[in-house]
């Protein structure tokens, strides 16, 4: 039986679900296979992550030009190279007993944080440990690169050169995509009737940082016809308005808290609008449904943002009062939606959960057999 150690950072984050994914992924393929999926600041340094968590949604929410100025700059990666290595110095009381109680033969990290904690660890006990980094957007930042012999899954051969003029071996680079759910493509556990007119799909993001009320009205004015599915995901305050004044609309509309079975919505959906987090653009590439792209977050979302438009399948509005227009435009050329949803599909990587967990588990049996 093999052990496999999956860190994450931020529960019901990107990185979480990216985490789950591979594990589930794992099991599929393995049903005999040990996972521990844990989130490894959490874990090690609860009131560090408390802190943390709070100060970068306080930062994103109030003075998000802050986190742009900050966000993979060459100068803060020398500045804090000190504190790094404080935090990072994989030697902590919590994480030694971790390792030693769990004994993983490959650890997999989500996220930079752990995969810098894990690779210290490994230099200072356990240099035979095979270290994997999963990245989950489509342009890494250059905290992903650690010491030591670290394999990188990275959404695309861009993603992979990015990180290899950061000093990465080529030869260590996998790219397989963002690993979303094994199933998303194929499993509809709900079924949306396609007799019910268009959709246009309309999500906020796990921690509701995407659209707002004023997008969803920006919306409503377009004279096509169509209905709006939105998902609030958190914010709770938005739902709760959205269910207040859901007569108030000219176009029907559908409102959901958080949502098991998105897959159905976004196979039922003529256009997504939304932030793009690496795994909510991955889903929407896997099924091929373009987006429109509204208040991106700074840093990793920006260069999400740059990906998706370079390549043909989502449009990006700086300001939400151009939502109605664009939308009433891209309805009504079917060609140029028709290039965007297969611009998407070729940009999707729906079997990357799966692909990651076979190199793991190659890698770990690899280096079992040698031991």
């Amino acid at each position: 039986m093999s052990r496999v150690l999956i860190c994450y950072l931020v529960r019901n984050s990107g990185h979480h679900s990216a985490a789950r994914n591979i594990e589930v992924a794992l099991h599929k393929l393995d049903p005999t296979i040990e996972t521990l999926c844990v989130d490894l600041l959490e874990y090690t340094h609860p009131r560090w992550s408390a802190i943390i968590q709070k100060t970068y949604m306080v930062t994103i929410r109030r003075t998000p030009e802050v986190w742009e100025a900050l966000y993979d700059r060459m100068w803060l990666e020398y500045l804090t190279r000190r504190i790094r290595r404080l935090v990072q110095r994989g030697n902590s009381k919590p994480l030694l007993q971790l390792m030693d109680q769990f004994r993983p033969d490959v650890a997999v990290c989500t996220q930079a944080h752990p995969l810098g904690v894990l690779s210290a660890y490994a230099q200072r006990h356990r240099p035979d440990l095979p270290l994997w980094g999963v990245v989950t957007d489509y342009i890494p930042h250059r905290f992903w690169v650690v010491p030591g012999p670290v394999n990188y899954v990275v959404p695309n051969e861009a993603a992979g050169g990015r990180l290899a003029l950061h000093g990465v071996e080529r030869q260590r680079l996998y790219p397989l995509g963002i690993p979303i759910h094994t199933g998303f493509v194929t499993e509809r556990k709900t079924r949306v009737s396609r007799e019910d007119g268009r959709r246009v799909l309309v999500m906020g993001g796990s921690r509701g940082l995407g659209a707002r009320y004023r997008t969803i009205r920006y919306l409503d004015r377009s004279p096509e016809d169509f209905t709006i599915d939105v998902v609030t995901g958190a914010n709770r305050r938005l739902r709760a308005r959205l269910i207040r004044h859901r007569k108030d609309f000219r176009h029907p509309i559908r409102i959901r808290g958080y949502v098991k079975d998105v897959v159905a919505l976004m196979h039922r959906a003529s256009l997504l609008i939304s932030k793009p987090g690496g795994l909510t653009s991955a889903e929407a590439m896997a099924v091929g449904l373009p987006m429109v792209l509204v208040r991106p977050l700074p840093g990793q979302e920006k260069g999400n943002t740059e990906m998706l438009v370079r390549h043909g399948a989502a449009v990006h509005l700086p300001e939400d009062r151009d939502v109605a227009s664009v939308v009433t435009s891209l309805l009504a050329n079917r060609e140029l939606l028709q290039m965007m949803r297969e611009r998407a599909l070729d940009m999707g990587r729906p079997g990357a959960a799966l692909d990651v967990a076979r190199l793991i588990l190659a890698d770990g049996a690899g280096k079992k057999e040698k031991a």
